[in-house]
């Protein structure tokens, strides 16, 4: 795919932040911060063009959780792209299970370590916690651990910054930490 009409894509999808990246440096082409509604929509537009979709990950930050959608395409040219949203208080997203079945799986893992509802996952039961599990999400902080803010991840690159509220995190991001900084 283009690099330049999935930006185009992403821009149409009010993406927040589109990046591009040194695939030798980064194993990212590049990257997009969109909102949660548009992850089926962007899992679509992979699937169409022959993209799988690698993983799901999930980190918790002082912002909410940033949750990162791996799409790749066999080849000999680098093509693995980042797709990420971030996730507030309701810890609610739309399931991708209907465009990418194996999603599910990811899902399921990502509900029980996050405390994440993928809303339509045509499975939603737990996938490695017992069934009657009650405590908290187990990789969810404590309030005795600290959470990283989006300013202090390295994910922003070569950003294009399309909305003001994340003006602040991608710049911050890509400078260097003085000596130290914690």
């Amino acid at each position: 795919m283009n690099v330049e009409r999935l930006f185009a894509a992403w821009r149409g999808m009010g993406a927040l932040v589109i990046s591009r990246f040194d695939f030798q440096k980064t194993g990212l082409k590049a990257a997009a911060i969109l909102p949660p509604e548009e992850m089926p929509t962007a899992a679509r537009i992979f699937l169409e063009v022959g993209y799988y979709l690698e993983t799901i990950t999930v980190i918790e930050t002082q912002e909410g959780l940033l949750v990162t959608y791996l799409y790749d395409l066999s080849g000999e040219e680098p093509n693995r792209i980042a797709v990420r949203t971030l996730v507030g208080p309701s810890r609610t997203l739309p399931s991708l299970a209907l465009v990418y079945p194996g999603a599910e799986w990811h899902e399921r893992e990502a509900a029980d370590f996050f405390g994440l509802n993928f809303i339509g996952n045509p499975n939603p039961i737990p996938l490695l916690l017992p069934h009657d599990f009650k405590g908290s999400p187990p990789l969810l902080k404590t309030g005795t651990e600290k959470v990283v803010a989006l300013a202090e991840l390295k994910i922003f690159g070569e950003a294009e910054i399309l909305n003001e509220a994340w003006e602040f995190a991608a710049k911050s991001s890509q400078q260097p930490k003085s000596e130290g900084t914690t």
